[in-house]
């Protein structure tokens, strides 16, 4: 059991270990409160309109967020995030103070959580004779502290603070850890006879578990992990020999049910095999990738280096339990932690119960259910009573106690030194996605986000670089898409009409496909076509008014001018600098049998683009070949 020796915590006061962890927070994420949205920030914040965009401060805003908001279900995340924008609209700064405060938060009842369970482990509230705690003789306060601070300031948990929209997975862990630390309180009250401050306690463990699973599906775990609770370190392994235990198991268990009814509906095997129509991945394999993914957390825990860290994993898939072979030794490592929790949980109570905590939590991210196969955020809850067992085994390694502080406060140092680190990462979105395909270069999503983010920026040249290099990877209809309009905004109106074309292959079949592609095809002087394209997208969205003009002002267009050349010349004169409608002028030429006129128009073209646009400059080489010989070009090679 924990002994009262020189080195304990009683000069050191709970509020002074409280303001310590604050700062310690605090100064590892101080360099983020400017950094932008980033990836699903996007499309659960700043696009999430109206839903999250509260402008009045009343019940229909919060309810409409509550219930309206991206993803649903998650009640409680979506009302915080509309009241950020109305405090801040847009202003990341804010969303940051909150993320930051949840996290301290958390750190604060997590403090008091492991501080109960080690006094009741060791038998200081004398909740069960038999002590599993090993003899250390320092206070556990001090066990407490490290456990919290290297939780804390851990990298991997900026995934779930410094992305904004993980606020769902760090609300969510405020709250099952609050209903826990509850829970165990209305019990030591309880067994003093203390019933009516039982009831307070009892009545804030159910409000706080609702506020999780409101939060995030994850906490649907809380009724479990209260019964194992309940059965380590109050009943002492005991049986279900009263009425009470088994009521108490049976209501657990029916919470359990209830809430995955919730989520899942009536139907939860429809409902996974559902949640795999949109992925390149099976049952099978995510089941068995998994294995491995777990024992993957593990390392990250160990060592989370920066250069390990990313949003975006470009995890391989198992495809049987022998390809890669890792997967049957993960399995077998999962099964071997099982073993040792069953064997160790009466002689090493805390190791067993982590090792526990740490598999049980990860069941529903990290299983049957159809989403990614991995993020580093899944480690916030699962891998907190880890912390503890640590800083408990350090302390009993060494004699000297405050050698075992030194430790673990170096620990600290490095950790919270790394987080701080891969947090500068997250300053802008476009040093993030350029860390994130230097670490995942075998994957389209993050080629396909800094596209995004070099095209928002104005950078459209080097946004094309990057959606070619997603689209090499897995074609997508919306990166088609966002490159056409990037080929657009440079000049090349060909390559955008393609490009809109693909996208419209792939089903994207939208009003504002069809009028970019529109667009395109006009400034490549297929009038006809554009026509068409306008058309289609004032059909499929009358109040689109710049497709109703597009299609009025083509049919006046065409109307006046009639012939191909005529409206190309018109067309030449409007926009000169235009050398693709040149270029069309050029093929309606030939087509008239008036090379010499084509071949001015072509010198036009060569003139004006020079090699800036290397496929229209290839187009007018082939044409004036074909038409004249390889004389006009003599200094030139074929590009192979």
């Amino acid at each position: 059991m924990f002994k009262k020796a020189s080195f304990s915590f009683a000069k050191w006061p709970h509020f002074l270990a409280l303001l310590l962890l604050i700062a310690a927070g605090t100064l590892v994420y101080s360099n983020t409160f400017r950094s932008p949205f980033v990836y699903d920030d996007i499309n659960f914040i700043t696009r999430n309109d109206p839903h999250v965009h509260m402008t009045d401060f009343s019940w229909a805003a919060i309810k409409e967020a509550a219930l309206e908001g991206s993803p649903r279900h998650r009640y409680l995340p979506n009302i915080s995030f509309a009241v950020n924008y109305y405090f801040g609209r847009e202003n990341p700064f804010g969303y940051h103070l909150v993320n930051l405060g949840i996290h301290l938060l958390t750190g604060i009842f997590l403090f008091f959580l492991f501080l109960v369970t080690l006094r009741i482990d060791s038998g200081q509230d004398n909740h069960h004779p038999e002590s599993s705690g090993a003899v250390v003789s320092v206070s556990p306060e001090w066990v407490a502290f490290f456990g919290t601070l290297l939780w804390l300031v851990h990298p991997v948990q900026t995934n779930a603070v410094t992305y904004m929209c993980q606020r769902m997975t760090s609300m969510a862990a405020l709250f099952f850890v609050l209903s826990l630390l509850l829970y165990v309180k209305g019990r030591m009250v309880y067994r003093k006879n203390c019933f009516k401050s039982s009831v307070v306690f009892f009545a804030g463990c159910v409000i706080s578990g609702i506020c999780a699973v409101a939060s995030k599906e994850n906490a649907g775990t809380l009724p479990i992990f209260i019964l194992l609770f309940e059965w380590f370190f109050f009943q002492n392994f005991s049986g279900l020999r009263s009425a009470r235990s088994r009521i108490g198991v049976s209501l657990g268990l029916i919470l359990f049910i209830g809430i995955s009814v919730h989520f899942l509906g009536d139907e939860p095997i429809r409902r996974i095999l559902a949640s795999y129509s949109r992925r390149d991945f099976t049952l099978s394999q995510r089941v068995m990738t998994e294995f491995r993914v777990v024992v993957y957390y593990l390392s990250l825990l160990v060592f989370p280096h920066p250069r390990r860290l990313i949003l975006d994993h470009d995890y391989p898939l198992s495809h049987s339990l022998m390809t890669p072979i890792s997967t049957i030794f993960s399995l077998a490592a999962i099964a071997g932690l099982m073993l040792a929790a069953v064997i160790s949980a009466r002689k090493h109570r805390l190791a067993s119960f982590a090792i526990l905590w740490y598999l049980g939590n990860l069941v529903i991210e990290s299983s049957v259910i159809g989403i990614e196969i991995i993020y580093e955020h899944r480690m916030y809850l699962p891998a907190m009573f880890l912390y503890l067992l640590f800083s408990q085994m350090v302390f009993h390694a060494f004699r000297e106690k405050r050698a075992a502080a030194g430790v673990l406060m170096a620990a600290a140092l490095v950790l919270g030194g790394w987080a701080h680190q891969r947090n500068i990462i997250w300053q802008t979105d476009i040093s993030f996605w350029t860390d994130s395909v230097q670490k995942a270069p075998g994957k389209a999503r993050p080629w396909q986000n800094l596209a995004y983010s070099l095209q928002a920026a104005g950078k459209h040249t080097l946004a094309i670089d990057n959606y070619l290099k997603s689209l090499a990877i897995a074609p997508h209809p919306v990166a088609y898409f966002n490159v056409g309009l990037c080929y657009e905004n440079a000049g090349y109106y060909m390559d955008a009409a393609e490009a809109y074309a693909s996208a419209l292959k792939m089903k994207y079949n939208t009003p504002q496909v069809h009028s970019s592609l529109a667009v395109a095809l006009t400034n490549i002087g297929e009038f006809r076509a554009a026509q068409a394209h306008f058309e289609q997208a004032y059909r499929m969205n009358p109040s689109d008014s710049g497709a109703g003009m597009g299609v009025q002002v083509l049919q006046d267009f065409l109307d006046q001018c009639r012939e191909p050349e005529v409206c190309l010349q018109q067309s030449i004169r409007q926009k000169p600098e235009n050398a693709e409608l040149r270029f069309k002028l050029g093929m309606v030429y030939e087509k008239q049998g008036r090379p010499d006129d084509a071949i001015a128009e072509y010198k036009i073209v060569r003139g004006m683009i020079g090699e800036t646009d290397r496929r229209l400059y290839e187009l007018v080489r082939t044409r004036m070949e074909n038409l004249q010989g390889s004389r006009y070009y003599p200094n030139l090679k074929r590009s192979d």
